[in-house]
């Protein structure tokens, strides 16, 4: 852990990595005040929508807070988290541009890991920005969430049908500031591999068997 913290930090992105992560809450937070003001005669949505920016004001914080931890090297914050919620939390705190269904298969349905839930959150809520600004704007997607518990391991799974990894970041997709966006920062993933490191995991690259891209990875079963 020590190592891939040091490796973000050096590369200048510790600080950048809490303003993406700021970002995306504020990119949420801004849309659920536009909302709320659309919805201002209608008191149970607004106070909804009001809810939702306190949320993720408040889940910012957090993860601003753990993100830094990670960078000092400080043990993680582990807890019994219901991994199903966990996907479902990461997947509602994305604005949707594009028409995307989202599948996820969960075996056992109540499966279970001891882990930092802020931080796993924050994996799956970047593998699927990421999926879902590499969709065609306007067109649809698939994104497939997996995960089953091995008898040492929980392995997961994020793929989808878009088109896949571009070639000429697939060798240094989890480096810091390496991406083939014109708008990425190229941390969400550089990040997300500290955070499964941080788990004594490990996180991968492939093709997808729709042709997109999937990324694999797994964690130790406590």
């Amino acid at each position: 852990m020590a190592c891939c913290a040091a490796r973000l930090a050096a590369a200048g992105a510790v600080g950048a990595s809490v303003a993406h992560e700021l970002r995306n809450a504020l990119a949420v937070a801004e849309s659920s005040l536009y909302l709320a003001q659309r919805d201002l005669d209608d008191r149970p949505c607004l106070l909804r929508h009001l809810d939702r920016v306190t949320c993720e004001i408040r889940k910012a914080h957090e993860v601003i807070g753990s993100v830094l931890g990670l960078a000092r090297g400080e043990p993680l914050r582990r807890e019994p988290a219901h991994l199903g919620r966990l996907i479902e939390s990461a997947r509602h705190a994305l604005v949707l541009r594009t028409a995307v269904r989202f599948e996820v298969a969960v075996a056992p349905a109540d499966l279970t890991l001891l882990c930092d839930p802020i931080l796993l959150e924050r994996v799956f809520s970047n593998l699927y920005l990421n999926a879902i600004e590499a969709f065609d704007e306007g067109a649809g997607g698939v994104i497939v969430t997996r995960a089953w518990r091995g008898d040492e391991r929980t392995h997961l799974e994020v793929e989808d049908n878009g088109p896949g990894v571009h070639p000429c970041v697939a060798d240094h997709l989890f480096d810091p500031l390496v991406t083939a966006k014109v708008k990425g920062t190229g941390l969400g993933l550089a990040l997300s591999r500290v955070i499964v490191e941080a788990h004594g995991g490990e996180i991968a690259a492939t093709a997808g068997r729709c042709g997109g891209a999937a990324f694999r990875m797994w964690l130790p079963n406590a």
